[in-house]
């Protein structure tokens, strides 16, 4: 990749090759997916890190690892007792799309998860992040896996922009992943900078205490005084619809059957208008495929799931 070479040139490259591997040695937490060689396993990692901090993410998989300890077992539970485990981890879809994903790959991969990037990203709730989780940690291939912590410190240190995930094309950030992953150290290479890109390369970077700083090519705007654009603006989580959802889907896991839609809405709201704010949103989750309502009634969805083709989508 001739047109980055001339950003770290040869010795550039193999320093910050060197440096972050011996901080990752270093400074690494263990996480069993990273060493296992277990694709379900890493499928689980992959799905539960989306949009969730690792802090979260680790005691969800544990969780989920603990209730379902093979796809098999996943693939046999019902929604709601997926969506039960699941709990409050925030984005329930995830929870759906993990379970489908499983059905998946029993009725079509022999209850295994494929390798081939292709057939992982036919499986519901599978991007490319989570493909490459799974190529990687699963199945030890040499793939890239690109999170916002890694989008943020490759496009600094190659490129540098100070908010690279506005400012840096996503191509470039692949190309970048590519070029800079060293032959047969995927497995410690990727979890190297999502790591530095979470601790030390972080919205407002740690400039002084970063082991790649004299390679960086965004340090000298920070030092200027330059800062990085936030992303966007974090909305108020307080009275939000999201936070009203979640309070619906713990009202449904909590209980042992179906819930009266109308004593529902009166036990989360006080006034009409919240209650028919109440009643929008488990329509929206019902339409989601994460809560049922009839006659009155409403619940997780614990019906039987529907047969999955046995051939793949075309």
């Amino acid at each position: 990749m001739t047109d980055l070479e001339p950003t770290l040139g040869p010795k550039g490259l193999t320093e910050v090759r060197s440096l972050l591997l011996d901080w990752y040695d270093r400074e690494c937490e263990s996480f069993p997916w990273r060493d296992a060689r277990n694709p379900y396993w890493a499928l689980v990692a992959g799905v539960c890190s989306q949009q969730t901090q690792m802090a979260r993410a680790r005691p969800l998989w544990e969780r989920w690892v603990a209730a379902f300890p093979t796809v098999h077992a996943v693939a046999a539970a019902s929604p709601a007792d997926v969506l039960r485990v699941w709990g409050n981890s925030g984005y329930p879809r995830r929870a759906v799309h993990l379970h489908e994903a499983c059905r998946r790959c029993v009725a079509l991969h022999g209850g295994q998860v494929p390798s081939d990037e292709q057939a992982l990203l036919a499986l519901p709730g599978v991007g490319p992040f989570t493909a490459a989780i799974v190529r990687c940690f699963g199945h030890g291939e040499d793939t890239t896996a690109i999170d916002t912590n890694v989008v943020r410190l490759l496009g600094r240190l190659v490129h540098g922009d100070l908010q690279p995930a506005k400012e840096t094309p996503p191509a470039e950030i692949a190309e970048t992943a590519r070029w800079l992953t060293p032959a047969g150290f995927a497995s410690r290479w990727n979890p190297a900078l999502m790591d530095f890109g979470a601790r030390v390369c972080t919205p407002r970077p740690h400039c002084e205490a970063c082991d790649l700083a004299r390679f960086c090519a965004a340090r000298p705007r920070f030092e200027a005084g330059e800062e990085a654009e936030p992303v966007r603006a974090q909305a108020a989580f307080e009275g939000s619809d999201r936070q009203l959802r979640g309070r619906i889907m713990a009202a449904l896991r909590d209980s042992a059957g179906p819930v009266r839609t109308a004593l529902l809405a009166r036990d989360l709201a006080s006034d009409a208008e919240g209650r028919a704010r109440v009643r929008r949103l488990l329509g929206a989750l019902c339409e989601e495929g994460l809560a049922w309502q009839r006659d009155g009634s409403c619940g997780l969805d614990t019906r039987t799931p529907e047969p999955v083709a046995s051939e793949e989508p075309s």
